[in-house]
This record gives C-alpha cells, sequence and structure tokens, in this order.
C-alpha cells in the first residue's frame, strides 16, 4: 500500500484539486487549497477521501484530518 503523509500526496493521488472538491461535495474548487494553507482537511471528509485513498491502493495518517 502506498503511504501518503502529507496534504499535497493525498490531493494529487486523488486527482488534483478539482477532483477532491467533487469527491468531497464542495460548491468550489477554492476550498481545496485553503485545505493546504490550515495544514487539515476538514473531518466531515475524512470518511470518504480514506475510502477513495483505499480504493487506489493508498493511505495517509488520521492526522491530516485532525484525528488522533
Amino acid at each position: 500500500m502506498k503511504q501518503l503523509s502529507t496534504i499535497e500526496e493525498v490531493i494529487l493521488e486523488l486527482g488534483g484539486p478539482k477532483a477532491v472538491a467533487e469527491l468531497t461535495d464542495r460548491q468550489s474548487i477554492s476550498a481545496v487549497p485553503m485545505w493546504k494553507i490550515r495544514q487539515k482537511f476538514p473531518a466531515t471528509t475524512y470518511a470518504r477521501m480514506q475510502a477513495a485513498l483505499r480504493a487506489r491502493g493508498a493511505s495517509a495518517p488520521d492526522d491530516l484530518w485532525g484525528m488522533p
């Protein structure tokens, strides 16, 4: 399994900002770059993004979503 460790790596693995915005039901693509600035994904995106990563044979640490 491919281990990702940064927000940027996760976004790229999932197809870039537009694809991640669609995956997470965001109205605007501009939300995704803000996550990089904040250094954390919204917790509400955790299940959907982790499932998408697993489907691609990748994983990322829970702390990228602010989870212990």
